[in-house]
């Protein structure tokens, strides 16, 4: 079939005619009553037992639901046994207790799944898949989930020190009195807000503090490990040594935030890789992993314009490549259903035929025109931006689904509140366009509209994706005084001071950003 239009190209025509006898067609299906459309990829992976499937964007139902479905396929078939994920490290224990049998309550699950992972049903039903699982007492292995994105979303230590002091006053009430007298302060006052506020002495003494944390503990593995258990140390240990990654990361994130990407970045994704093997090393390197997180992670490519460094290509160059299986995932149309721009490499996939497709790039051609268009670095679509992306250096394999879906959300109790009647005839004053700051020093677009007495939102000129839905859709007003999409699980609320309305967007996540009315609404 006849894609988007394609920038003029005798490389990309080479490489789409190439493509069309290698694309593997697909479909995701909503139930997993048979998986024989994954047959073929044993042969994909052969031997290797890491395989890290990324993502366009976050929160998509397609992304995630193949996801899950590739796993539960190679732990019933091939033995695989671990799925780790782009979420804290440090929190996401309790969700890997939870999968090994503990009794957690889900809410308190849902909440440790961070990152804004812990709200999807198409995530969730995996998680307790696994768990039930683990229950069955014919099982032929048990199965393991993980995070490895560090902790607090790289936006504080809070969660880190609680863990590293948790554990010190358990083995050595003086380590416990040290790492209070250092951190339980500071971890309040030190967050990615107010890290240019820090002077660089009270950084660099941060991060010995924290260092010398980490290596007491190492000196002392056999006495803490006697203490308590070898499990125990271990999560302690690696919660100590991401407290002082977050300090590193926030101490050299510049406050020019196009300038300090660069270095928050490296730090965190250096962390992430050194989780991932982490991860490796406790369950051993003949355990089958599948490993999700966004493509900017896992693409062994640089990442952004700021060609900062990507998890994937870190973990490679450090530990191996022979053992992991790059995949990108690609869409011809974002979330709010733009087309690709004509140069992208999203352009080129959509004119390869069927909607969804799985593509081993390995298998062209090594010289010749087709290795001439997988050579060079083109727009590729990350979220709801472009960035350059060298497809064939940047992946092993690709999967492909035209179009793409808001994941279904699955709101935990601590993220309710009943719907309600607004309490006035006022609803019309909130309409207006809002600038709203987020995360990476995104400036957030959104449209709030009223109309036949209902708020509705519309984020089509939103660059991120990530803080609220990008396309049309109503706002409910709830009991707790502020506004919830069914389609979202952000949490927008307004406030007035005379004329000036500001509004705030909490995510699951525990980010709340903040904006402003700047003036009326675009479009209807």
């Amino acid at each position: 079939m006849s894609g988007p239009p394609v920038a003029h190209d005798p490389a990309a025509d080479a490489f789409i005619a190439w493509a069309r006898g290698e694309a593997v067609a697909l479909s995701i299906p909503r139930q997993d009553d048979s998986y024989d459309d994954l047959a073929f990829i044993a042969e994909v992976i052969g031997r290797k037992r890491l395989v890290a499937v990324g993502e366009s964007a976050h929160y998509l139902h397609e992304w995630n639901r193949w996801r899950g479905r590739l796993f539960k396929y190679l732990a019933l078939e091939h033995g695989f046994t671990t799925f780790v994920l782009e979420c804290g490290l440090v929190e996401g224990r309790l969700v890997h207790d939870y999968v090994a049998g503990a009794d957690h309550d889900w809410d308190e699950v849902a909440a440790a799944i961070n990152n804004v992972w812990g709200v999807w049903a198409e995530l969730n039903e995996l998680i307790r898949w696994m768990r039930d699982w683990n229950t069955d007492p014919d099982r032929p292995r048990e199965l393991r989930f993980y995070a490895m994105d560090g902790t607090g979303n790289w936006a504080h230590a809070r969660h880190a020190y609680r863990a590293a002091h948790e554990f010190a006053a358990r083995v050595d009430q003086a380590l416990a009195d040290d790492i209070a007298r250092n951190f339980e302060q500071a971890v309040e006052e030190v967050t990615l807000e107010t890290r240019t506020q820090i002077s660089a002495s009270g950084s660099r003494e941060l991060i010995a503090a924290a260092s010398l944390v980490v290596s007491r503990m190492e000196q002392a593995r056999i006495a803490y490990t006697d203490a308590t258990s070898a499990e125990d140390y271990a999560w302690a240990l690696r919660s100590a040594q991401i407290l002082r990654d977050v300090f590193l990361g926030l101490a050299q994130t510049e406050a020019d935030f196009e300038v300090g990407i660069r270095q928050f970045w490296n730090v965190r994704d250096v962390s992430m890789a050194e989780s991932l093997q982490w991860v490796r090393e406790r369950e051993g390197h003949d355990a089958g992993m599948v490993i999700g997180a966004h493509n900017t992670h896992l693409q062994l490519h640089p990442v952004r314009v700021q060609k900062a460094t990507s998890m994937g290509s870190y973990f490679a160059s450090r530990f191996g490549r022979d053992d992991i299986l790059f995949i990108g995932a690609a869409s011809e149309r974002s979330l709010k259903g733009e087309p690709p721009r004509p140069d992208s490499n999203q352009a080129a996939y959509a004119n390869i035929g069927p909607d969804c497709f799985f593509l081993d790039l390995r298998q062209a051609p090594t010289t010749g025109p087709v290795a001439d268009w997988l050579k060079v670095e083109r727009p590729d679509r990350s979220n709801l931006r472009y960035q350059p992306v060298c497809a064939g250096a940047a992946w092993d394999c690709l999967l492909f689904h035209r179009t793409l879906s808001t994941g279904e959300v699955e709101r935990p109790g601590y993220l309710h509140s009943e719907p309600a009647a607004y309490p006035g005839d006022d609803l019309h004053v909130f309409s207006g366009r809002y600038i709203i700051r987020g995360f990476l020093a995104a400036i957030n677009t959104l449209d709030v509209f009223h109309e036949d007495g209902t708020l509705y939102t519309d984020g089509q000129d939103d660059t991120s994706g990530e803080v609220f839905p990008p396309y049309r859709v109503p706002i409910h007003y709830c009991q707790d005084g502020r506004f919830r999409w069914l389609a979202w699980p952000s949490i927008i609320g307004f406030q007035r001071d005379g004329d000036r309305i500001t509004v705030s967007v909490a995510t699951p996540g525990g980010a709340l950003y903040h904006g402003e009315r700047v003036g009326d609404a675009v479009g209807t």
